[in-house]
């Protein structure tokens, strides 16, 4: 049995691809169950992986800024206590041609191999899944290549320089050739929101309508509320806890909208897990408040608050990202937008986006038959659907149904507050 094991890309929930940002153990030094080995950025998040069990980090296979995805092995560890002799003379082992000895997993290493490991290679060529992944995308040849790794290894740069595409290359945009430019390599994040986006506009039939809300009653009971607060020396609760509050009611009293649409079958979620899309220096994430219609526009805030800090913070967890049933936006914190059209998350088949609250003149009934102009604080959430699985009636009654509870029904919000 071999001396060493195989270090991956532990699995994460939805989580496909991870770029290597640091490496917190040397080569050489020895670890302990629980600590961390290295930093990870993927698609949601930036995550230390620590390792299960103690040990010896022997190899490290992928350098800071490498992509892999989940699965992939990034290294190689030994057990505790191995003699550095001993593992010097594993990996020599292991380098040789005649190698065909497979690592086992061990500690944070996933037993799970991933497809692309699992194809049979010659047992003197050991290309890794990124390698394999690269020469496929862009139809190099594997074996014309002379490798610039240890060991003549072929790295993903070689497959690029060998594709045209250089490592840090930026591709020509025709009819710009002769325009100065410099470029930022997209990140890993930015890359997944476009992928993302663009598959929910070409996969839903999406239609926005929104309604006009006055806010008057829901801000006036806000204040008085903030006031006992502060007076005990409590934080305040937040406009936008309060209308996820109402909506996570009305996504209980109307489940169709806290659903996912297949071609076969229309799964209602029996919880309403709330997302949050906060924005952040490294793109738009959108973590999730679980079982959101349980708390109170307290424990609303305080979620709220806890997961936009820890997003922008590179902080959240896999699991704070994965198992939302509903996505509500909040693009008028930034500035004054007058209407929050937005494009849905799938599997979701609804979004509400919230823009800027305006003081704006209203015509209000004058009790007399006729109206008066009266300045009201406004709103006009946006709700995004997919017409696949939504019509438009079922849209405007939930739209009036939150109204409804935002304009009327503001005490039940404050309820045990």
């Amino acid at each position: 049995m071999s001396l060493l094991n195989e270090l991956r890309i532990p699995h994460m929930g939805s989580v496909e691809n991870a770029k290597i940002l640091n490496w917190l153990v040397a080569e050489g030094a020895a670890f302990s169950a629980g600590q961390a080995l290295y930093e990870i950025e993927t698609d949601k998040t930036v995550l230390e992986v620590e390792a299960e069990a103690d040990g010896v980090l022997a190899r490290c296979e992928a350098r800071e800024g490498d992509e892999r995805k989940v699965g992939d092995r990034v290294g190689y560890v030994a057990a505790a206590g191995a003699a550095a002799g001993d593992i010097a003379a594993a990996l020599r082992a292991l380098d040789a041609p005649s190698t065909t000895e497979a690592a086992a997993p061990m500690g944070q290493v996933s037993a799970e191999v991933s497809a692309d490991a699992a194809e049979p290679e010659p047992a003197a060529v050991r290309h890794s899944p990124l390698v394999r992944r690269l020469a496929a995308e862009h139809g190099v040849d594997l074996t014309s290549l002379r490798g610039s790794g240890p060991g003549g290894k072929v790295t993903g740069d070689d497959v690029l320089a060998a594709a045209g595409q250089a490592a840090g290359g930026v591709p020509a945009v025709p009819g710009y050739e002769g325009v100065p430019f410099h470029a930022v390599a997209n990140s890993a994040r930015r890359r997944a929101i476009a992928r993302r986006l663009s598959e929910a506009a070409r996969q839903t039939a999406a239609l926005t309508a929104d309604m006009q809300v006055d806010l008057g009653a829901l801000l006036a009971r806000r204040a008085e509320v903030n006031a006992a607060r502060k007076a005990r020396g409590e934080e305040g609760v937040s406009v936008l806890a309060c209308v996820a509050k109402a909506l996570a009611a009305v996504l209980r009293a109307r489940p169709a909208f806290n659903a996912t649409f297949t071609d076969s079958h229309y799964v209602l979620w029996d919880a309403v897990n709330l997302g949050i899309a906060v924005d952040t220096p490294d793109g738009l994430v959108v973590p999730v408040i679980r079982a959101a219609d349980r708390l109170d526009v307290v424990g609303l805030t305080e979620a709220i608050r806890a997961l936009a800090q820890r997003a922008r913070d590179g902080q959240l967890r896999p699991d704070e990202l994965d198992g939302g049933t509903f996505t509500l936006s909040n693009p008028g914190s930034v500035g004054p937008v007058l209407r929050a059209e937005a494009i849905i998350n799938p599997p979701q088949v609804a979004l509400l986006g919230l823009p800027a609250m305006l003081h704006t003149p209203v015509a209000l009934p004058d009790g007399a038959g006729g109206y008066r102009v009266e300045v009201r604080p406004v709103m006009r959430p946006s709700l995004t659907f997919d017409h696949r699985a939504l019509d438009g009636g079922q849209v405007i009654e939930f739209l009036n149904d939150l109204r409804l509870r935002l304009e009327q029904d503001v005490e039940r919000l404050f309820a045990a507050v």
